[in-house]
């Protein structure tokens, strides 16, 4: 008989997690979501040192959640590459977006 789906060893799946469940990365990658960016201005964004943003960014690489093109200048920009991030960064803001809309709610009763 075969295992059940939730039964399955799901390693990989819980590497995935493990990867977005960092909140310098989460930062990093709300950053990204509009458009591609240089550390430079990641920086500002998100308001952490150069070698953090580095580090962080390259943890994202390794796991083919961003990706990172040099311009004419040699520049380094970074953007998400990863659909499925962007559509569980939905999905995590919507859930976000609704849980504070209760939370109100149950403060004025």
């Amino acid at each position: 008989m075969a295992k059940k789906v939730y039964q399955n060893d799901h390693v990989e799946i819980a590497k995935a997690f493990k990867v977005l469940a960092n909140p310098k990365r989460i930062n990093l990658l709300l950053a990204l979501r509009t458009e591609s960016c240089r550390v430079g201005n990641l920086q500002e964004c998100i308001n952490e040192p150069f070698p953090i943003i580095s580090q962080q960014l390259a943890i994202l690489r390794k796991k083919g959640v961003v990706s990172k093109t040099k311009n004419k200048k040699n520049e380094a920009y970074y953007s998400i590459d990863d659909e499925f991030t962007n559509k569980l960064l939905d999905l995590i803001l919507k859930h976000d977006k609704e849980n504070e809309g209760k939370k109100k709610t149950k403060k004025k009763k």
